[in-house]
């Protein structure tokens, strides 16, 4: 398999692959997808995330039906461990056109709006011309949209928030160790509280 495929194929690939080995399709939690942004910024191969995948849904010992993603984190583990030598390089960002990315951009921009309107000047203003630079800056502001969002829920959206992720965790807990719980509830919490102030994912993978 090709280990450059592109950085918005690769989550694709994932969520095709668990879903065609479940006996019916559910939509991705927020946990899934924390998982799979994992994976990708570890670099871990996409073969290898398929292989931990396919190798946990085919475990004879297994007992639970495998409704996430977070029960292949250790078959995951497992693979990656036996082909340490396998690397993945930086992928290369696909060739969209320049009117398709700033009309995107625009539309994350008046998103934002609703929440910050200086954020949503400079996302507005975020040079499309090199894709990765982008993403790059994209990211850093979807950091100063977290910590608006943050400053401005009061007490009661805040322990709502740490409920649900704490409700999604707690099947998970004995099959992960306690800094991937603590990554995991940290990117979960910053997902759930864009989603509750229905506000987008500055990145450019929803693009697609």
């Amino acid at each position: 398999m090709d280990q450059e495929l592109n950085y918005f194929n690769y989550f694709t690939e994932v969520e095709r692959f668990y879903q065609s080995k479940r006996e019916s399709f559910t939509l991705l939690s927020t946990l899934d997808w924390v998982l799979i942004e994992n994976w990708k910024e570890q670099g871990i191969p996409l073969e290898i995330v398929l292989k931990g995948i396919d190798r946990a849904f085919s475990n004879p010992k297994r007992k639970r039906r495998i409704n996430s993603l977070a029960y292949c984190v250790r078959a995951v583990e497992e693979v990656m461990e036996e082909q340490k030598d396998l690397t993945i390089e930086a992928p290369d960002l696909p060739d969209f056109r320049d009117d398709e990315v700033r009309a995107y951009i625009s539309r994350l921009a008046d998103d934002v709006a609703k929440v910050d309107d200086g954020i949503a000047s400079t996302v507005r203003a975020v040079d499309v011309t090199d894709l990765r630079t982008a993403e790059q800056s994209l990211s850093a502001l979807e950091e100063k949209l977290i910590a608006k969002l943050k400053f401005t829920a009061d007490n009661e959206t805040m322990i709502a928030l740490k409920k649900e992720v704490d409700a999604e965790l707690n099947p998970f807990r004995s099959t992960m160790t306690a800094p991937q719980l603590s990554m995991f509830e940290q990117q979960m919490w910053r997902r759930k509280l864009l989603e509750r102030f229905n506000v987008p994912r500055l990145s450019l993978f929803y693009l697609l």
